[in-house]
Parts: structure tokens; C-alpha cells; sequence
């Protein structure tokens, strides 16, 4: 039986993992379908992560955080999570491939995913031309004109991004004020290729 079963492998599991294994817990498995990191892992640039200096991208700030939750013993587990059930004192994590395992605690370290806009034709041509992370996708358009959608730091965090690859980029966003933090505003304003579009 698990002591603790963390649902999520992005930063706040990671850190959840840490804790919990240098604090005496012996079994303790993270389950993530994929690589640890989360979705800051996308980040083409990231200035505000507190303790970092220097201006780093998401895959590189997160390079070293797997390997040192897993020095300390936890155990990475590559499924996704179908279900949770408690039966008295404890939980049974199914996953999707019809294991199962039992914990005494579990932890929710789910993050969050890239909001959609809604609009039509966006799931057909997701993976061909739409996308919700530039630094996955930019080669694709390199030298391209495109247009991104939004006004959070996100969004012009993306748009900076693509500035740099792309020959013009257009921020499409419903109100001519932004919800990303000043730093991040002042450098999408001073990316000339970059056309606001209200």
C-alpha cells in the first residue's frame, strides 16, 4: 500500500513528492502519463518563477526537478488516473489500463490545461495550424504570418515568442486592455512585428 499517491507530475507535484519522501513517507508514487514538468514545461520564457534569476525557458527550469524527487524515492508512475474511490481509511487509484493501487492519502496535483476559445473549426484543425503552445508548434511557422488569440500572460507570452520566428503576428484579443503583467505587456509593445487586433 501507498503512503501517498500524487495525482500530477508538474511543479506542485514534483514539490509534493519531495517534501513527502525527505519527510519520512517510504511509499510514494507521483502518477503522470507522460514526462514530469507540467505544462510550464511549454514555456518558451519564464522571468517571474520565484528564485530564478535568470530568464530560463519552462523545459529548462524544470530539467532538474524530476531526478531530484526521484533521488529522495518517489516513484514515478507513467498512467493516467481513471478514478478515485475511498473504502474506510484508504483510496484505490485506478488507472486507465485497469490497475489498480491502494494509498493511504492522495494528493491532487492536477495543474490545468490550455483553455480553448470556442470557436468554430478549432478541434477540427487542432495539430494543423491551431495550437496552444508556441514552443511546441513555432517551427511550423517560421516566417509565417499568425495570430494569436488572447490577452493574459499566456497569450502575449506566446505572441513574444512567435515575434521572434514568425514574420508578423497578430494578437486578437476582445478589449484593448491585457490581464498579463505589466513586464509582459511591455514586451509584447516592443515587438515591432506584433499588430493588436480588437
Amino acid at each position: 500500500m501507498l503512503d501517498l499517491a500524487i495525482i500530477g507530475g508538474g511543479p506542485a507535484g514534483l514539490t509534493a513528492g519531495l517534501y513527502a519522501t525527505r519527510g519520512g513517507l517510504n511509499k510514494v508514487t507521483m502518477f503522470e502519463m507522460g514526462m514530469p514538468g507540467g505544462q510550464i514545461t511549454t514555456s518558451s520564457e519564464i522571468e517571474n518563477y520565484p528564485g530564478q534569476g535568470e530568464i530560463k525557458s519552462g523545459l529548462d527550469l524544470m530539467e532538474n526537478w524530476p531526478e531530484q524527487a526521484l533521488r529522495f524515492g518517489l516513484k514515478h508512475e507513467m498512467s493516467q488516473v481513471a478514478q478515485i474511490t475511498k473504502n474506510g481509511d484508504t483510496f484505490k487509484v485506478q488507472t486507465t489500463d485497469g490497475k489498480f493501487q491502494e494509498a493511504r492519502a492522495v494528493l491532487l496535483a492536477t495543474g490545468s490545461v490550455p483553455r480553448k476559445a470556442g470557436i468554430p473549426g478549432e478541434d477540427k484543425f487542432f495539430g494543423r495550424g491551431v495550437s496552444t503552445c508556441a514552443t511546441c508548434d513555432a517551427f511550423f511557422y517560421k516566417g509565417k504570418e499568425v495570430a494569436v488569440i488572447g490577452g493574459g500572460d499566456t497569450a502575449l507570452e506566446e505572441a513574444v515568442y512567435l515575434a521572434k520566428i514568425c514574420s508578423k503576428v497578430y494578437l486578437v484579443h476582445r478589449r484593448d486592455t491585457y490581464r498579463a503583467a505589466p513586464s509582459t505587456i511591455e514586451h509584447m509593445k516592443n515587438c515591432e512585428n506584433i499588430e493588436k487586433v480588437y
